[in-house]
């Protein structure tokens, strides 16, 4: 087994190579630094899928990254034994694993687990044996949280566990499938629907045609019989999603299962229900069960004979892993046709495609508006725009997935700012797109216009520029001062001390020959490495270099110390907003409070629009 806890960087020893080994020691950290900060988004964007964090903020998934570890465990090998007490927890991020209860001396397979699921959550709330044995059935990768690590980023008070029984705990079983049925076209139709009109997966996944076929393709068909309770509250057994066929159900859903665990008992001696459903031909239900182990939060009865198509949770993983590597294939031959992309790598040209974002439009939404500056690229690949200049439709632009058919437009904007040449209006029904903006591409692999060049300037193979990326720096609204001029520490005079923090202090600068005044801000490098925040005050440069508006602090400069890290910051010298309303007896104006919070939502919306979220 071998668990990462994080790449070390180089001490730097200057002896008698003295600068060389310095500037070689500082190459390889770089190189470290930036390996470390694409495994640590990798992780964060596995944990934003995977549906225990789904309803974590955003703005949590950084301090949840920094306190997993990456595991790796072989075939064969044990990862937490029943009986055993722990204080781990594990989210699986590839591979499967067994999970076994052994009791009156026998040991019974009673589940299997896979990427997303996630076990032994009760040793991060308190000490208990181990109720089963998780064995990797394949080489294993998993995320570690300790009990230590979950309670420092406080995670016990922002995430709710489902209350569910022990894996498998008590129970005798294994998951069984069937070979696929075969289907008339009537009866692939009816299943296509029905995965369709689920809410709660499409809520939460993407069935394109690819993935509606491939679950069409694993169903199997099953019978049952009038009286059967198909589905029982608090049951573990959750492996299997229901279509029906033929027949009726009533669904009987319990009082909050999820939370008080078996369904409790009522004066009357029974269980407590609150609502009862009817399900019937072309319902489905059982969902919860595809993407990951919870008890079952309802019982369905059937109300007579009936038939219904199955679709087991391991396929549905399967299917699902294997069309998202599709799914970007299918990305990368889109930008392949983008002839302003023709000079990007195949390397580059792959991480555009894991960067764009699917958007849904609906018929007479404008998607592009003539005249307006514009920083997104389009790809249509289902549905149809209409293309007006000056109010006169210049063209129509049609896509089809199925057909294999896309369409672009707006991928000037990745070079620069340029006004939108035409108004782009949805015609049909809905309409799907990829989309990609040019702050992200930048942060991607840089400018558009600097991969050209240096593509058109090379005399044989460039290098890839994928991981090189930075944030465009233009000129701030409002501020003569253009952002890509370059100030020295050297030049900077210190004034006075704004303000201590616990990273370090705040003092007033000078820049010598302009008589310009800025904030710098020294952050001790120990003091962080002490807190584990080198990703936070990472990110912190990163956002402040991606905005550029009157309503944020402008981020002017960085400068490396060989203790303390330097942001050169714009000063806020107006002090606090709540002493100034005091001072001033602000309070009660309605004038001054539009004035402020129009200020901040201004911020806010800025932000947004490069997809970052402040709390």
């Amino acid at each position: 087994m071998g668990c990462n806890t994080g790449k070390q960087l180089k001490v730097e020893r200057v002896g008698k190579a003295g600068k060389c080994d310095k500037d070689k020691y500082r190459d390889e950290n770089k190189l470290l630094a930036k390996e470390e900060n694409k495994d640590f988004h990798q992780t964060m964007s596995f944990l934003a899928n995977v549906q225990l964090f789904k309803g974590l903020p955003r703005d949590e998934h950084p301090m949840l990254a920094m306190a997993c570890v990456a595991c790796t465990y072989m075939s064969g090998q044990v990862v937490i034994q029943q009986g055993d007490t722990g204080s781990e927890f594990f989210v699986i991020k590839s591979g499967e694993a067994s999970v076994t209860v052994e009791s009156g001396g026998k040991t019974a397979k009673v589940a299997t687990l896979t990427m997303g699921d996630y076990f032994g959550e009760s040793a991060l709330l308190r000490d208990e044996p181990r109720s089963a044995t998780i064995t990797a059935d394949s080489e294993l990768v998993a995320l570690k949280i300790t009990r230590e690590k979950f309670k420092e980023r406080g995670l016990n008070e922002k995430l709710q566990f489902v209350n569910r029984k022990a894996v498998g705990a008590g129970g005798k079983r294994k998951l069984s499938t069937k070979p696929p049925t075969p289907k008339s076209p009537a009866e692939e139709a009816l299943i296509a629907a029905a995965l369709r009109n689920n809410e709660n997966l499409q809520a939460v996944i993407s069935l394109d045609e690819a993935r509606t076929k491939a679950m069409i393709d694993v169903a199997w068909k099953e019978k049952v019989a009038a009286g059967t309770n198909i589905i029982t509250a608090g049951d573990l057994r959750a492996d299997y999603f229901y279509i029906v066929q033929e027949g009726s159900f009533e669904v009987h859903v319990e009082e909050h299962p999820e939370l008080e665990g078996p369904p409790r008992a009522s004066a009357m001696g029974g269980t407590r229900d609150t609502s009862v459903t009817r399900v019937g031909k072309g319902d489905s239900f059982g969902e919860l069960a595809l993407l990951y182990l919870v008890p079952r939060a309802a019982t369905v009865q059937a109300m007579t004979d009936a038939i219904v198509w199955v679709i087991d949770r391991l396929n549905f993983k399967k299917i699902m892993m294997r069309a998202s590597d599709a799914k970007i294939r299918e990305y990368v031959a889109y930008l392949e046709k983008v002839e302003i992309l023709a000079p990007l790598l195949a390397e580059e040209r792959l991480a555009v495609a894991e960067a764009l974002t699917e958007v849904h439009f609906v018929k007479n939404e404008v998607v592009l508006q003539e005249g307006e500056p514009g920083s997104t690229f389009y790809i249509l690949y289902e549905g149809e725009v209409s293309v007006c200049k000056e109010g006169v439709e210049q063209t129509r632009l049609s896509a089809s997935q199925g057909r294999g058919e896309a369409r672009f437009f707006g991928e000037r904007a990745l070079l620069n700012n340029e006004c939108r040449m035409a108004t782009v209006t949805v015609t049909s029904e809905r309409a799907k797109a990829l989309v990609l903006d040019r702050d992200s591409f930048d942060l991607l692999l840089g400018p558009l216009e600097d991969i050209i060049k240096s593509s058109q300037a090379a005399s044989g193979p460039r290098s890839s520029m994928v991981g090189m990326g930075m944030p465009r720096q233009g000129k701030a609204a409002g501020d003569p001062r253009p952002r890509d001029r370059k100030i020295k520490k050297s030049e900077l005079n210190k004034v006075g001390l704004l303000g201590c923090g616990g990273f370090g202090v705040v003092e007033l600068m000078e820049h010598r020959e302009t008589k310009e005044t800025y904030a710098m801000k020294a952050l001790s490098k120990g003091y962080i490495v002490k807190t584990g925040m080198q990703e936070s005050v990472m990110n912190e440069k990163d956002i402040l270099l991606m905005t550029s508006s009157p309503f944020i602090i402008r981020l002017w400069e960085t400068f490396n110390g060989y203790q303390t890290l330097y942001f050169l910051l714009e000063p806020a010298l107006g002090g606090e907003l709540y002493a100034t309303y005091n001072r001033k007896g602000l309070h009660g104006s309605e004038a001054h409070a539009k004035y402020y919070v129009a200020g901040v939502i201004e911020g806010f919306a800025h932000m947004h629009e490069r997809r970052i979220i402040y709390r």
